[in-house]
């Protein structure tokens, strides 16, 4: 698996590119970043696999519960614990879902 640099328009972190088996993947890695970098980024790669078909992978220090209800029965994702406390989400669009407010960015709790 070769990772290939990814420009994400409205991203401010790295995102990178990549194949798994059949699977097109961007990645992104927020650990240690505080709020609203995760969400920023989160809802810029969702934006993109929501137009692609793509797979999400988001890596952070914590789960992103508030990013759940903001793109519930628009993406379906799984989150797999890390050895180091860090979490992986992976996100997978659902067909047909119009209803997410990508330009909404922000976190509302702090």
């Amino acid at each position: 698996m070769t990772k290939r640099p990814l420009a994400l328009d409205d991203a401010t972190l790295p995102f990178w590119h990549y194949c798994s088996g059949h699977q097109q993947v961007i990645e992104f890695d927020s650990t240690g970043c505080d709020c609203p970098v995760p969400m920023i980024n989160a809802m810029a790669g969702l934006q993109r696999i929501a137009q692609t078909g793509e797979t999400l992978v988001m890596i952070n220090g914590f789960e992103p519960l508030g990013l759940y209800d903001r793109v519930r029965g628009c993406f379906d994702w799984k989150v797999q614990p890390l050895d180091d406390k860090r979490v992986m989400v992976v996100f997978t669009p659902k067909p047909g879902c119009d209803t997410v407010d990508f330009s909404d960015r922000y976190c509302k709790g702090g």
